[in-house]
């Protein structure tokens, strides 16, 4: 069997795995029709963004994925705009699964502000990249020309 027949065999696996969690669920779950279609839903996207997670920590522990240039841009040490971003959705992330876990019958509402602040670190990001595209011109020359501009 190919390496890559194996990807596929764990990939349908997951999605069969978080079937089967929502399918339980929703056999299982205390409460009307609707509050069983969204605790069905919900944990069963759940369990499979677990299940992604874990074969990609499978596939960093095996070597196959490289994270020593995470936060790092070409040629260069790290890039604050990919930090940030990092760690904004790291923690608004871990806050949320902090309130789930927490509350357990619903998904906690999420404030604008959050997400506004969400927007801005990605905007950060894209910002920078487009400044740096814009700087790092075919030729090198900085501007993105066609490098024939004359000194005089």
């Amino acid at each position: 069997m190919t390496e890559k027949g194996g990807y596929v065999i764990g990939q349908v696996v997951m999605v069969v795995l978080s079937l089967v969690a929502a399918f339980l669920i929703a056999m299982y779950a205390p409460g009307d029709a609707r509050t069983k279609l969204a605790m069905t839903i919900g944990y069963g996207l759940l369990t499979l963004t677990f299940l992604f997670g874990m074969s990609i920590l499978v596939e960093i522990i095996r070597g196959n994925i490289d994270l020593s240039k995470l936060l790092s841009e070409e040629g260069k040490g790290a890039s604050m705009s990919r930090f940030q971003l990092l760690i904004f959705t790291f923690v608004i992330g871990l806050s949320l699964f902090y309130l789930v876990v927490q509350n357990g019958k619903e998904f906690p509402k999420i404030p604008p502000e959050v997400l506004t602040l969400l927007g801005i670190s990605a905007s950060t990001y894209a910002v920078s990249k487009g400044i740096q595209a814009s700087t790092t011109g075919s030729n090198g020359n900085g501007g993105g020309g066609d490098g024939d501009a004359k000194k005089e």
